[in-house]
């Protein structure tokens, strides 16, 4: 049976996409997935986090290695078929964020993926700049969500930001705080899912579980 592929795909940069793609990969590689990461932008974000991971594996058997491979976007259909051959169950996909330099090519990756994640954040411009890759992505007929990232429940802008984004598309029902742990297991290759005590481990359990179940998992 070929891997399912879940895609990160948003033309807005600064959302998160990296982020998401290295803590739902620890998140199903905890869920005993075999999981293989593939990552489309030049700056390797994801890239650079696998190579730490891959470091701190070989001091610490109880990391769980997860494989990353750069690929480039002008040979995109030769990676998404060698993904597909991959001896994995998952195949998490980071894509640069300037959507429009290339957007066959991301539109190929998305069309070719079992679900693709639009993250966002709640501002006016970050709504303004993901609907109409959502249009897009539906118009294609790709199984496609928004995930609020880095966001506040407190604030006036939550609740209308996420009324906003049901007029364009689909919601995962589990937004990502914005909060420190993140970022701090990231510097070490570690996803939150490694901590212990993970202030927002239920946050990224949920997460998961959302994608697990639109996926068929």
């Amino acid at each position: 049976m070929p891997p399912r592929i879940l895609t990160l795909s948003s033309p807005k940069g600064g959302v998160g996409k990296s982020s998401l793609c290295r803590n739902l990969m620890v998140c199903a590689a905890h869920a005993r997935q075999q999981v293989l990461g593939m990552d489309f932008d030049r700056q390797g974000t994801l890239t650079t986090w696998a190579a730490r991971r891959a470091e701190l594996a070989r001091q610490a058997p109880d990391c769980l290695p997860l494989p990353v491979r750069q690929a480039e976007l002008s040979d995109w259909r030769s990676s998404i078929a060698a993904a597909a051959q991959a001896e994995a169950d998952l195949v998490v996909i980071d894509t640069p964020p300037s959507v429009e330099l290339n957007p066959a090519a991301i539109l190929g990756i998305s069309a070719a993926s079992t679900l693709v994640l639009v993250p966002c954040g709640q501002t006016q411009d970050d709504i303004d700049s993901v609907a109409p890759w959502m249009a897009g992505l539906r118009e294609a007929g790709v199984p496609a969500a928004f995930v609020l990232n880095r966001a506040s429940r407190r604030s006036r802008s939550f609740g209308a930001a996420r009324t906003k984004l049901l007029a364009h598309g689909p919601v995962c029902p589990v937004e990502v705080p914005l909060l420190e742990e993140i970022h701090l297991t990231a510097a070490k290759g570690l996803g939150v899912m490694d901590l212990s005590r993970a202030a927002c481990a239920e946050t990224f359990e949920g997460l998961w579980r959302y994608v697990a179940w639109e996926m068929g998992r």
